[in-house]
């Protein structure tokens, strides 16, 4: 079980390794709780470079080098290469920055949560890295729920 904590990203700086559908999904959702969000991958989708407009996003097209870690507060590992998410998990964890890994939930330190927002509202939905359907269910119920 996993304690639900909403911290303030606004002064924060966060790495995304991915440009695709994952990190595309992850960006869009920090976006408008983060101060500082870095997008690196070789490839990076359209969305994420329409995104990227936005000056708290941006785009470092490049492999993932693990220098790139220093200074970050929250790192995600989004991309489609598992071994590769693994071992950004591992130097996150030696250097004590807060990892999620998209491919494998023993490697998260945190779950990324399905995000409601609705004014000052924010409702932040998970399973525990479980049950993706629940998830997904649930919020659009709560969605449909807040429309009323």
């Amino acid at each position: 079980m996993y304690f639900p904590i909403f911290i303030d990203l606004s002064e924060k700086k966060i790495l995304v390794v991915g440009g695709g559908a994952i990190a595309s999904r992850r960006v869009r959702t920090l976006r408008s709780f983060a101060g500082q969000i870095t997008v690196q991958a070789p490839e990076i989708s359209e969305e994420i470079r329409g995104l990227a407009g936005d000056c708290r996003v941006t785009i470092r097209e490049e492999a993932f080098y693990p220098e790139i870690l220093s200074g970050m507060d929250l790192v995600l590992a989004a991309t489609n290469d598992r071994k590769l998410n693994s071992r950004i998990g591992e130097l996150c964890r030696e250097q004590r920055i807060p990892v999620n890994v998209c491919s494998r939930k023993e490697d998260c330190d945190f779950f990324f949560p399905s995000v409601i927002q609705k004014g000052d509202l924010v409702i932040g939905i998970n399973a525990s890295g479980k049950n993706h359907s629940l998830v997904k269910r649930t919020r659009q119920e709560m969605e449909e729920f807040l429309r009323k």
